[in-house]
């Protein structure tokens, strides 16, 4: 199992306490989506054939999770997309996303073969969008209706990545 430590923040499995705590945070309303999600918390901290799932402890509290997700049947080899949820609207803003970005980020490019990076963030999704762009990330462009809710029509997206050659290339990248 994988454990990545930061300055504050730490990527780790879920213990099994946490599981039916974090249920609650869960993407998913169905009965069957909910089996599938408290599956993938079991399984945190270990490579699937699609993702790694990990728990975010910032100064020794459970915040969030935070999934590097790859696929043959989604993507190229080598391309990783990466994805975070800070539970508690008080741990948003002050850069634990951008940890964990960077955290996440380092440790694809390092152990998993990664050679691009992605990741995709609500328009005004401000805080992240700039700790994306802190890290080096460029916007691609927006991916426009791509992401349903439940109130609404489906909101539009900013693709951000960053590859081998940024982090090899140009100093100040992550």
């Amino acid at each position: 199992m994988t454990t990545i430590r930061g300055s504050r923040v730490t990527l780790r499995p879920f213990r099994p306490e946490e599981i039916e705590p974090a249920m609650a945070h869960a993407p998913a309303q169905t009965e069957e989506h909910r089996a599938a999600w408290r599956r993938r918390l079991a399984l945190s901290g270990t490579r699937t054939d699609w993702e790694i799932l990990f728990a975010i402890e910032a100064d020794g509290r459970l915040v969030g999770d935070a999934q590097a997700r790859s696929s043959e049947q989604a993507m190229p080899p080598g391309v990783w997309e990466i994805g975070l949820d800070l539970w508690d609207e008080a741990d948003r803003g002050k850069g634990i996303g951008g940890e964990v970005v960077a955290l996440l980020t380092r440790h694809l490019f390092a152990h998993e073969g990664a050679h691009r990076v992605q990741a995709t963030t609500d328009v005004e999704n401000v805080p992240m969008r700039r700790a994306l762009e802190r890290c080096g990330f460029r916007l691609e462009g927006v991916l426009r209706g791509f992401m349903p809710v439940a109130d609404g029509p489906p909101r539009d997206h900013a693709m951000y990545a960053i590859t081998r050659g940024d982090v090899e290339g140009e100093a100040g990248y992550l």
